[in-house]
C-alpha cells in the first residue's frame, strides 16, 4: 500500500485497515489521508476516534429511522433501498437504529442501503442493549421485527419527581456486552459481522441514562472503542435539563449531572466522557411558546463540550406530542420555521451535529404523537419537504461552521434574556447592536486568526427581525454566506452603510439566520 507499514491490522499514523477501507469506500479521497494516515507522531494521533466526527460532513441524522421491511415483502432489499434513498433525499447523512432496526437482518439490509445512499448507520442492537441493562430479549419484549416503542421516550418526556424510578434494572452484564460486541464486528455461528462495512458510524450503547449507570455505561464505551479499532462511535445521549433530578439524572442538578457523566479527572471509574456530548431538548410549545429552559440548556451542554473539548450534538423536534399522560407539557407541531429556528440555535450554540426526532413516526400507549416526517403508514407528510430544505441549508452552514471554534454566544436588543443566555455587550468586532432580538455567535478559523465568523440568528421562531450591528474599525472587509450559491454555497463581499462608524443590517425571516465572515486584515 505505497509504503504504509501494517501492523497486526493497524497501519502507520495509528488508523486500522478496517478504518482506510471504509474511508476509500465511503468516497472519503485521498485528501484526507495527507495529514494524517501518511504522517506520524501528533497529526497520526489526530486522525484517530470516530469517522463521522473527521469526514467534512456535518452530521444530520434521522432518529427512529425506516422500520425493517417484513420478510412477506418479495425484494426487502430493494425495498429497504428505497426507504434509505428517501432519507437521504431529505438531506440525511446519517441514521440513528431502531423503530426494529435492531437485529442482524434489519442491520444487514439498512447497512446496504445506507451504503448505497450515502448514509451512516449508528447501528443498534437488541441483544447488547439487554446485556448493558442486564436484562433479556424476553423480559423487555424486544420486537425482532416491527415499530414497537422508541427506546426512551417515556424516559425523556418525565418530568414529575413522583414517577417511579425509571432507571431501575440488574447489573450489566459485563462478559456479554464483550461478547456481543465481538461478534457484532466479526460475526459468529454464521451470523454476519458489520465490522469493515463502511456504512457503519457508531454502536447504540444507550438512550438517557442516570447516573448509576455511568460505569455500566464507561466500560461498554471503552469496549465498542477496543473491538472496532476507535473508527466507530459508541453512542450515547444523555437528558435533557427539564428532566426529574431525582428519577431520571439521579444527581443534584443537571450540571452535577454533567461533571459525573464527563469529568474522568474527578471521577474516573464511572465518568463515561464518550467523544460526542449529544443531548436532547423539545421546546414548541402550544400558541409560539417555548420551554424556559431551551436556551439554558443549551449554554450549559456548550460549556461542557468547551471544557472538555469534544464536540456537541442536538435535537431538532421534528413532529408535535401530548405527553400529558407521562407529566409534559403538549408540544406542538413544528411548522418550517419552528424547524429551521431549532437548528439555527444550536449552531448558534456551537452544536456540532443535529438528530431529529424522529424521521418516521412512532406508535405509543401513552405519549400521543402526531404525525413526524414520515407517517406510521409510511407516506410523506409536509415535515418532510421541510426538513429537506432545512438540512439543505444546514448541510452547507454546518460545513462551514463545523471546523470552527464557537468564542461566544449572546443576546442582543432582549431587556431580560432568557434564563442561561448572556446579554450582548459590544466586544472588538461589533461595538453596538439595536433592532429586533437576535443571537450574536462569534466564531474564530484556528488556521486563520484575522478571520472571525458571525452567526446573527433570529432570537424568534414565529416573527420576522431586522437588527443593526455597529461594526468596529478592526473589521476591514465584511462577506455574507449565500447558501443558495452552487453545492457548498459562497462568501460575497458585502458592503456596509455609514461612514463611519459602519454598520451591517441582518434582515431574516421567522427563525432563519445569517453568516459573515469579518476579515481584520
Amino acid at each position: 500500500m505505497g509504503g504504509i507499514e501494517d501492523r497486526g491490522g493497524v497501519l502507520e499514523g495509528g488508523i486500522s485497515r478496517a478504518r482506510f477501507l471504509k474511508l476509500a469506500g465511503l468516497g472519503a479521497g485521498l485528501s484526507l489521508f495527507p495529514g494524517s494516515l501518511f504522517s506520524a507522531g501528533a497529526a497520526g494521533a489526530q486522525a484517530a476516534g470516530p469517522e463521522i466526527l473527521a469526514d467534512g460532513r456535518y452530521p444530520i441524522a434521522a432518529w427512529w429511522p425506516p422500520p425493517p421491511v417484513p420478510n412477506t415483502n418479495p425484494d426487502p432489499v430493494a425495498e429497504t433501498a428505497r426507504r434509505y434513498a428517501e432519507l437521504a433525499g431529505a438531506n440525511f447523512n446519517a441514521a440513528i437504529g431502531g423503530n426494529g432496526v435492531s437485529n442482524d437482518r434489519a442491520n444487514g439490509l439498512a447497512l446496504t442501503a445506507c451504503e448505497e445512499n450515502g448514509v451512516r448507520l449508528v447501528l443498534a442492537d437488541a441483544e447488547l442493549s439487554n446485556a448493558i441493562k442486564g436484562t433479556t430479549t424476553a423480559a423487555q419484549g424486544v420486537q425482532a421485527e416491527g415499530q414497537g416503542e422508541p427506546e426512551g421516550v417515556l424516559q425523556a418526556l418525565t418530568e414529575q419527581d413522583s414517577r417511579q424510578d425509571l432507571q431501575a434494572q440488574a447489573a450489566a452484564n459485563r462478559a456479554a456486552i464483550t461478547q456481543r460486541l465481538q461478534e457484532l464486528y466479526s460475526g459468529s455461528e454464521g451470523r454476519p459481522g458489520f465490522g469493515q462495512r463502511r456504512g457503519l458510524a457508531g454502536i447504540f450503547v444507550y438512550d438517557e441514562p442516570g447516573r448509576t449507570l455511568f460505569a455500566d455505561l464507561k466500560f461498554a464505551k471503552e469496549e465498542v472503542e477496543r473491538v472496532f479499532g476507535g473508527g466507530e462511535l459508541p453512542y450515547v445521549n444523555v437528558w435533557p435539563s427539564y428532566a426529574s433530578p431525582k428519577n431520571a439524572l439521579q444527581s443534584p442538578s443537571y450540571a452535577d449531572y454533567l461533571n459525573f457523566y464527563m469529568d474522568e479527572t474527578r471521577y474516573p471509574g464511572s465518568a463515561v466522557a464518550p467523544p460526542v456530548l449529544s443531548f436532547d431538548h423539545y421546546p414548541l410549545l402550544l400558541n409560539g411558546r417555548t420551554t424556559a429552559d431551551f436556551f439554558y440548556n443549551h449554554a450549559v451542554i456548550r460549556r461542557f463540550a468547551l471544557r472538555f473539548g469534544v464536540p456537541s450534538w442536538g435535537f431538532v423536534q421534528s413532529m408535535g406530542f401530548d405527553g400529558r399522560a407521562v407529566g409534559l407539557e403538549w408540544r406542538r407541531t413544528p411548522n418550517e420555521a419552528d424547524v429551521f429556528w431549532q437548528i439555527n440555535v444550536a449552531l448558534a450554540y456551537g452544536v456540532k451535529g443535529i438528530q431529529y426526532f424522529t424521521y418516521w413516526t412512532p406508535q405509543n400507549n401513552e405519549v400521543k404523537f402526531g404525525n413526524a416526517l414520515i407517517s406510521r403508514a409510511g407516506a410523506r407528510t409536509p415535515l418532510y419537504a421541510y426538513a429537506g430544505r432545512a438540512n439543505a441549508y444546514l448541510r452547507k452552514v454546518g460545513a462551514v461552521l463545523l471546523p470552527l471554534n464557537s468564542a461566544s454566544v449572546t443576546h442582543a436588543n432582549e431587556p431580560t434574556p432568557p434564563r442561561g443566555a448572556l446579554p450582548f455587550r459590544g466586544n472588538p468586532y461589533v461595538r453596538a447592536a439595536t433592532g429586533s432580538p437576535v443571537i450574536l455567535s462569534f466564531f474564530n478559523d484556528p488556521d486563520d486568526p484575522a478571520e472571525r465568523y458571525l452567526l446573527v440568528a433570529n432570537r424568534a421562531p414565529n416573527r420576522a427581525a431586522k437588527a443593526r450591528l455597529t461594526v468596529s474599525n478592526l473589521v476591514k472587509s465584511v462577506e455574507s454566506f449565500d447558501p443558495s450559491s452552487g453545492e457548498t454555497g459562497a462568501f460575497a463581499p458585502l458592503t456596509l452603510g455609514g461612514t463611519p462608524p459602519q454598520y451591517l443590517y441582518p434582515v431574516m425571516s421567522p427563525g432563519r439566520a445569517r453568516l459573515y465572515r469579518l476579515r481584520t486584515a
